[in-house]
């Protein structure tokens, strides 16, 4: 029975993996039910028994390349120290990580606008971006905890502040590729970091 279950969530996994692999090479329009079982070596059936529309076969995908992201993130953010560094390189890793999934950050710009029609949907999508705000509170904490500042806004405020404004930006970047006017508008935002915090007397 376990070396069932064992055979059955591997190739789930597969077949998730393939999902994204797919999607990163080939962006959304370019990704096909009938090309991710193939590059995943399992028939068109096994596939759909898993995931009966692509949709939340994509939706798996984006939940894992979101959470392997933020896992490289939240590494990144733990060895820094300085309360400021911190702030502004946790915007840019985010939206480095927003710019480097493509037309991915677009098809699940896609699924929020198709989430409310589908009921599957509805229940997966409040977790896509989930990852990311659970990031920003354990650095807040780490900040807060360390002593020696203090945020100047509510945290309520500042955690969808920074999320936003990042989410803005991957949005932003996936309809028009400017990257120019992107890293403009980051650079103001990484500016404005400084006022978001104060150092304790």
């Amino acid at each position: 029975m376990t070396g069932a279950a064992t055979a059955t969530e591997s190739t789930r996994d597969l077949i998730i993996h393939a999902a994204a692999d797919s999607l990163l090479e080939n962006g959304y329009s370019g990704t096909s039910v009938r090309s991710i079982a193939s590059k995943a070596g399992v028939a068109i059936g096994n596939l759909q028994y898993w995931f009966p529309t692509k949709s939340e076969l994509l939706v798996e995908a984006w939940r894992y390349l979101t959470a392997r992201s933020v896992e490289e993130l939240r590494t990144a953010l733990n060895q820094l120290t300085d309360p400021l560094e911190v702030l502004e390189l946790g915007a840019e890793s985010i939206w480095a990580s927003l710019r480097q999934l493509g037309d991915i950050q677009l098809a699940a710009f896609d699924l929020l606008v198709q989430a409310p029609r589908t009921e599957r949907l509805r229940a997966y999508l409040p977790e896509l971006f989930t990852r990311y705000r659970e990031v920003i509170q354990e650095q807040l904490d780490r900040l807060e905890e360390d002593g020696r500042i203090r945020l100047t806004v509510p945290r309520e405020v500042l955690v969808p502040l920074v999320l936003n404004t990042v989410l803005g930006f991957g949005l932003y970047y996936v309809v028009t590729r400017d990257d120019e006017s992107c890293l403009r508008a980051l650079s103001a935002f990484n500016q404005l970091a400084a006022t978001l915090i104060e150092p304790v007397p």
